[in-house]
């Protein structure tokens, strides 16, 4: 595959789709630097892209990952994966809306910076996984 589709998010922006060419020098250039890999939570095959040396490098507060006990820094993007090629492919639709609303949950708020603010952000970010948690049980 060429292009995929993927969701981009840069910190105190709205997520956004765009189509980008299926290679890693591609990739890195979207999050500035060497990526790393985690799957999204909640979702199967939905990687989620961040930049390895974000927070060495003080990139700005994005959202928090609470199943990770930590918080995505800088540009980051998620892209759907399949399993049995070991490829990248179009994020789905269903994952871009369930990433939508997560990232909407544990964004950073706008005003409080992820290091100087970390003794605000880590309870209420806590608080926000409990209400999330129990949101999730009850659907």
């Amino acid at each position: 595959m060429d292009k995929v589709k993927v969701l981009i998010k840069k910190p105190g922006q709205e997520p956004y789709i765009e189509e980008v060419e299926n290679k890693l020098e591609t990739f890195q250039e979207i999050v500035g630097g060497y990526i790393e890999c985690v799957e999204f939570p909640g979702l199967e095959n939905v990687d989620l892209f961040v930049n390895e040396e974000g927070k060495l490098n003080n990139l700005e507060g994005n959202f928090w990952l609470p199943e990770y006990e930590d918080c995505v820094v800088g540009t980051c993007y998620m892209v759907g994966f399949d399993p049995e090629e070991g490829e990248s492919v179009d994020i789905p639709e269903k994952a871009i809306e369930f990433c939508k609303k997560y990232i909407k949950t544990f964004e950073i708020p706008v005003g409080l910076d992820l290091y100087k603010d970390f003794y605000i952000l880590e309870p209420f970010m806590k608080n926000q996984y409990k209400k999330y948690k129990k949101q999730m049980a009850e659907m």
